[in-house]
């Protein structure tokens, strides 16, 4: 990507990696496209980072390649001894997953483990 793009254009979302505590959480919000996947391929290099949780909870649109960034993630995850669950997620996450038959690949923070620990 054109770094001079973003100086034009804002990215209309965003994906990071946050800390809390010991636990890695990739988070997303926004309008998850191309460019906003390959803006954190950039950031965070190529290789799928391992989690702990995913929060996509705040994601207004997610591409094919926004999922295919939570997928790798999740089997990296796996991969490496962690239990990686899908914290939140919007409905517009959730029809999409649906949709592509993904919906049972991401394991679920139950209600009440979310209620016991808020972060």
């Amino acid at each position: 990507m054109d770094p001079r793009t973003r100086l034009i254009r804002p990215l209309p979302g965003s994906i990071s990696i946050e800390s809390e505590g010991d636990l890695r959480i990739l988070c997303a919000r926004g309008e998850l496209d191309s460019a906003v996947v390959q803006d954190f391929k950039d950031r965070q290099g190529r290789e799928p980072m391992v989690v702990d949780a995913i929060d996509a909870g705040a994601v207004t649109f997610i591409s094919s390649t926004g999922i295919a960034v939570m997928l790798r993630c999740l089997e990296a995850s796996k991969a490496a001894g962690h239990a990686a669950v899908l914290r939140a997620s919007s409905p517009r996450v959730d029809r999409v997953l649906q949709l592509s038959g993904m919906d049972g690949a991401f394991r679920r923070e139950s209600t009440d483990q979310a209620r016991a620990d808020p972060r």
